[in-house]
């Protein structure tokens, strides 16, 4: 019987090979088939854009990336426990991840959408892909300065993708937005999309948030005294000469916000760390912006959505930035208690994701405008400060009209929010004709909260506000710069890696990226 039994095994050993063998010669194409090659027919760019613009805004606001680093760093937000990045120590396991999410996660999924649209033809998708593809690299560069761009995705041809210099990656950048918005077909059903849940399947908004993320991308390099002339043609060519081929955000309606769900893992980053965690507040350089006790009737209205009042009562209190953990929880006797959490509006599952706003937009033109970058504006650089103001108030507006009368009970209920941006724009936020540069972006700065980031990029361009370093500091008492590379890259990229820090400078937190000159304003 034992026998009998290991015959019959034996049997079914061949059996089952002379099976595989025959289905190996029938189906030998098919099994033989990279995998990594685009079926465009049984792809699904509407399911690959969907999770590209989540994965995309939860990496931007990622606690750590976007707040430990981004927020803290330029002061935002301060940390009341834990406050290694608040001091510039950055974990390692931080840094390792930052670099492979962004390329491994939201940048494959970008770049397979641009790969299948180029071979069926869908051009929408195609220019879709490459905005966010761009904000991404965008993102990317700004971090790091040199990074892999054009051989990134290439991982047939080669797993060591050379780094390509932040010049040249911003020149692309510009370039593809370009290209982007001249793709775009926005009255085509045939070229219509699906699956976006950024701006609805609009296309038109896609294009107006292309050409904005151009004017960001051309003011952050105006710095560099040889591209002057070449960011007022662009601005111009734009703006002026072509405004109608080159349309752009025009009111908080065309904000690039995602708008989260209401339970993991579709919620705001931000409200999914806030179930376990408390140990945020908000900055007292930013407190001490918007709310000084000897101005009480006035302060800067957004106070009341940045930052809750204190949990041992009084009005608004921040945090010095970079304190050690024991002394920031010894700050003013109890710092948890002593000092603003963040606003409840930022920690809600279904906050807002911003990657790029109407007020910001209006801020950067009132600059582009007051340096000359833009020959014949009908506007003056005024007059889109003022809607940059105005803009971030409306943005706010619900939340401050329903939050105000509550910490001033003499504001009747029913007060709309033009009263508190005529009081602002009176006391706090009119135009300074003697530093008109030095107010647009303080008011920029104020109005990019949250958006840790893209906030830290534009303070290290202008060094405004003027921020004094972490108490506790590290990184030899300076406010970062930029972050250090991935340590896998040592190891998987060494070569490629090492030309870029040579050409660069050293590999450390205070290295400047290309665009960030010394002459800030």
């Amino acid at each position: 019987m034992l026998i009998y039994r290991i015959i019959n095994i034996h049997q079914l050993i061949s059996l089952i090979l002379l099976l595989a063998i025959g289905g190996c010669t029938k189906d030998f194409e098919a099994i033989n088939k990279n995998p990594n090659d685009i079926d465009w027919e049984k792809s699904h760019p509407d399911l690959l854009l969907t999770n590209a613009i989540e994965g995309l805004s939860d990496q931007i606001h990622d606690v750590w990336l976007g707040h430990e680093i981004g927020s803290c760093w330029v002061q935002h937000m301060a940390k009341v426990q834990y406050t290694d990045e608040d001091r510039y120590l950055p974990r390692n396991d931080v840094i390792n991840s930052v670099w492979t999410n962004l390329y491994a996660g939201p940048g494959v999924e970008i770049q397979r959408i641009v790969e299948v649209a180029d071979k069926a033809g869908k051009k929408n998708y195609k220019a879709v892909a490459l905005v966010l593809k761009c904000y991404l690299f965008s993102v990317l560069t700004d971090l790091y300065g040199d990074i892999p761009y054009q051989e990134a995705f290439k991982v047939d041809s080669t797993l060591t993708p050379k780094y390509d210099t932040q010049e040249s990656i911003y020149l692309d950048l510009i370039s593809k937005l370009d290209y982007a918005n001249t793709l775009f077909d926005i009255d085509s059903e045939e070229q219509s999309i699906d699956g976006d849940i950024l701006f609805g399947n609009n296309i038109l908004k896609w294009k107006k948030f292309a050409n904005s993320l151009r004017l960001r991308l051309l003011l952050r390099m105006s710095g560099r005294a040889d591209y002057q002339s070449f960011v007022t043609n662009e601005f111009t060519n734009m703006l002026v000469d072509n405004a109608a081929s080159y349309p752009i955000f025009s009111s908080n309606a065309d904000n690039a916000a995602l708008k989260y769900l209401g339970s993991f893992p579709n919620n705001n980053p931000l409200n999914e760390t806030y179930k376990t965690r408390d140990d945020h507040r908000v900055s007292k350089t930013m407190v001490d912006i918007l709310y000084q006790p000897t101005n009480h009737d006035h302060p800067d209205w957004r106070v009341v959505v940045f930052a809750a009042t204190p949990a041992a009562g009084g009005f608004w209190a921040g945090l010095p930035n970079g304190l050690t953990s024991a002394r920031a929880a010894a700050y003013l006797g109890n710092g948890s208690r002593m000092t603003s959490a963040i606003g409840d509006y930022f920690i809600q599952p279904e906050s807002l994701g911003m990657l790029m706003s109407y007020s910001e937009l209006c801020f950067i033109l009132a600059e582009a405008v007051e340096l000359g970058f833009v020959t014949g504006s009908t506007l003056t650089s005024q007059q889109y400060y003022e809607r940059g103001v105005d803009a971030s108030y409306y943005q706010f507006q619900e939340a401050i009209v329903k939050l105000a009368p509550t910490y001033y009970p003499s504001i009747p209920s029913n007060t709309g929010i033009e009263s508190y941006l005529s009081d602002f724009k009176i006391h706090n936020g009119a135009w300074d004709f003697a530093n008109p540069l030095k107010k647009i972006a303080e008011q920029k700065w104020v109005a990019m909260f949250d958006q840790g980031l893209q906030a830290w990029f534009e303070w290290r361009r202008t060094n405004i506000p003027q921020l004094t370093p972490a108490q506790d500091g590290l990184n030899s008492g300076k406010i970062p710069v930029r972050i250090r590379y991935s340590s896998d890259e040592y190891s998987r990229n060494r070569t490629q890696l090492m030309e870029a820090i040579n050409r660069q400078g050293s590999d450390d937190l205070s290295t400047r990226v290309w665009w960030d000159v010394a002459n800030n304003y």
